[in-house]
């Protein structure tokens, strides 16, 4: 799996509000970290590391930012009212942002 089909996966970019992959590519970008040779994203050497978990959280306030300028959304047939929307992607928030692990610029 690629890290822009993971991020992807984690965010449910394709379920209203969708994301799209240059936003999902924008997260990515955003949350890309030193690998494990200490390499930072810009050396030609760097291993892809990012913290999925940081970019799945704020791809999730992404898409409750979208929602909160929705009135409703039919998905899948079935009625979704833009607060129950705005409120999943709130709850998506709080579980990725559990898992985030705290760091120290030394």
């Amino acid at each position: 799996m690629t890290p822009l089909e993971r991020i992807s996966r984690m965010t449910a970019s394709a379920s209203e509000p969708n994301l799209e992959n240059t936003e999902l590519s924008d997260l990515l970008t955003t949350f890309s970290r030193p690998d494990r040779e200490c390499r930072p994203p810009n050396d030609l050497n760097w291993t892809p590391t990012y913290d999925y978990n940081a970019a799945a959280a704020e791809g999730w306030r992404w898409k409750a930012a979208k929602a909160s300028e929705m009135i409703a959304a039919d998905l899948d047939g079935a009625k979704l009212s833009a607060e129950q929307l705005f409120e999943h992607c709130e709850r998506m928030i709080g579980v990725y942002s559990k898992r985030v692990k705290a760091s120290v610029a030394l």
